[in-house]
C-alpha cells in the first residue's frame, strides 16, 4: 500500500522551510557528507548543455543551518571525486573531478546535484559519463563574504574525521536503509527525461538498475524497500497524486536521508 503522499510532501515542506532558513541566516551552512560508490559510479544525464547526477549527501553538523537549494559547495580536504568517461571507440577516461564538477544543496542536506558542462566532455571526446564518490569524502559550502560565524579549522576537522568516519556504518555499510536509499538514487539518475508511462516500461528501468547494482553486497530487505517504493510511486503517478516519477522518488529518498540522518545523530548523541 502507498504510503500518504501528503507524508512525503511534508516531509519535503520541513526541509524545505529549513533551506529558506540557512537562505535568511549569515553563518556557514552545515558541512555535507557524501555517500561513497562503493564501486558503482553515478551516470549524469545530459541536457540543456550541462550533464548532471542526484547524489545522496548528509549533515554532519546538526547545529550548523542546512543549506538553502542550490547552495554551492567545494571538496573538503581529504574528499575525492573521480569523473569517469568514456569515448566513441569505448576506451574510458578518468580524471579528478577538481575543477571539472560544480556541487550545489538540492533539497536540504539530504541531496545534491553534481555537474559538468556538456561542452568540456564534448571536448574530451567523451560520450557518456558518470561520477565515483570516494570514501570519506566531505563537502564544504562555499565562504561567503561577510559571514559572522564561519567554519572553523576545528570544526571542519571534526566533521570532516571523526565524524564522518562514524556517519560510514549509517549510510555507506550494507543495510536495509542504506541499501533502498542507494538503490533509490541510482533510479532517480537511471530516468530517462521522457519517464516511463506503463508498469511495464516502469519495470524495465528498475530491472536495468538491479542488473547494474548486483555487484554490490545489497540486504534483502533493503532491495525490497527500494522495489516497493519504485512501485509506489508509479502508482502515485497512475494516480496523479504525484507530478511525476522523479519528484515522488525525489521526495521520498529525501525522507529515508532524513531519517537515517536523525538515527545517526541520536546514535552519536548530537554535534
Amino acid at each position: 500500500m502507498m504510503p500518504k503522499i501528503s507524508r512525503y510532501l511534508s516531509s519535503l515542506a520541513v526541509l524545505a522551510l529549513a533551506a529558506l532558513g540557512a537562505g535568511r541566516a549569515e553563518a556557514a551552512s552545515q558541512l555535507l557528507g557524501l555517500v561513497a560508490s562503493n564501486g558503482l559510479p553515478t551516470p549524469l544525464q545530459c541536457g540543456d548543455g550541462v550533464c548532471s547526477g542526484h547524489f545522496s549527501s548528509f549533515c554532519l553538523q546538526e547545529a550548523r543551518p542546512a543549506p538553502a537549494t542550490d547552495s554551492e559547495y567545494r571538496l573538503a580536504p581529504g574528499a575525492r571525486l573521480t569523473l569517469v568517461l568514456r569515448r566513441a571507440d569505448g576506451a574510458s577516461l578518468r580524471l579528478p573531478g577538481n575543477g571539472l564538477l560544480a556541487i550545489h544543496a538540492l533539497i536540504g542536506f539530504t541531496s545534491v546535484r553534481i555537474d559538468v558542462p556538456q561542452a568540456k566532455l564534448a571536448a574530451l571526446g567523451a560520450v557518456s559519463a558518470a561520477v565515483e564518490v570516494g570514501p570519506d569524502s566531505s563537502i564544504l559550502p562555499v565562504e561567503a563574504a561577510g559571514d559572522p560565524n564561519p567554519q572553523t579549522p576545528e570544526e571542519i576537522a571534526y566533521a570532516t574525521g571523526p565524524m564522518r568516519h562514524l556517519a560510514e556504518r549509517s549510510f555507506e555499510q550494507p543495510g536495509p536503509a542504506a541499501d533502498a536509499i542507494r538503490l533509490t538514487s541510482l533510479v532517480i539518475n537511471s530516468l530517462p527525461a521522457d519517464e516511463p508511462q506503463t508498469p511495464a516500461a516502469r519495470d524495465a528501468v528498475l530491472d536495468q538498475v538491479m542488473a547494474r547494482a548486483s555487484a554490490l553486497p545489497l540486504t534483502a530487505q533493503g532491495v525490497a524497500e527500494a522495489r516497493r517504493i519504485y512501485r509506489s510511486c508509479g502508482i502515485a503517478v497512475d494516480s496523479r497524486s504525484s507530478f511525476n516519477l522523479r519528484t515522488c522518488l525525489e521526495i521520498q529518498h529525501a525522507d529515508m536521508m532524513a531519517a537515517t540522518n536523525r538515527e545517526f545523530w541520536r546514535s552519536t548523541g548530537g554535534s
